[in-house]
């Protein structure tokens, strides 16, 4: 009999069930919140303590990403550790879940993404500073950073987010895409939202071909 259920839970069970990273429609106690709405949006109101980090603050030339240490740098000066839960909310869905997957690659020890409607908002939000008020600790997750080397020696399935239909899911897959920003959030709606072990390339199509990041 236990043999049984053992069987039945391994078919049930989705293909990735970790709790660090989700989608949720509700507000939970201590999280700390990240809006990731335009900075005049965020300061002007927002949910209480929530910190503004915007998407464009992530962003370089052509969507592309800063590097690793800058990445870290930026987090530090919006005061974050990576020990947080954090919560990321915003309006618009894609640059929500792009904050939501940047910090998970970076190492945040938990992200939840708010998908249902914002709730009612007090104070404005809080403006990173231009030094550093917190020095982030939290290890990257290098495993889920795919570089274009590796898809040339791997070929794992690629999952384009450029095309808007369904796609091969496999876990392991690799979510490649114009640039970083559509890539990584294609990334969190299929990770978060869909419980799928994906992998993400943050760079171009034509850089994923060519075997650099």
């Amino acid at each position: 009999m236990r043999a049984a259920l053992l069987v039945l839970a391994m078919i049930v069970a989705p293909a990735w069930a970790a709790g660090d990273f989700a989608y949720t429609q509700k507000v939970g106690a201590g999280e700390t919140v990240i809006d990731s709405r335009p900075l005049a949006d965020c300061k002007r109101a927002s949910l209480p303590g929530a910190r503004c980090l915007p998407a464009e603050e992530f962003l370089g030339p052509q969507q592309r990403l800063p590097s690793e240490r800058d990445i870290l740098w930026l987090l530090g000066t919006a005061g974050l550790h990576g020990s947080e839960t954090a919560l990321v909310v915003g309006q618009d869905a894609t640059a929500r879940d792009f904050v939501a997957g940047l910090l998970y690659l970076a190492g945040q020890k938990s992200v939840r993404v708010l998908t249902g409607p914002l709730p009612r908002l007090a104070g404005g939000g809080q403006e990173r500073g231009m030094v550093r008020s917190a020095v982030w600790t939290a290890p990257m997750r290098d495993d889920l950073w795919v570089l274009g080397a590796d898809i040339l020696r791997d070929k794992p399935a690629l999952l384009d987010a450029r095309e808007p239909g369904p796609q091969p899911t496999a876990a392991g897959g690799v979510v490649i895409a114009n640039d970083a920003y559509q890539a990584i959030a294609r990334f969190t709606r299929l990770r978060a939202g869909r419980g799928i072990a994906v992998r993400v390339h943050p760079g171009s199509l034509a850089l994923a071909a060519g075997g650099a990041r």
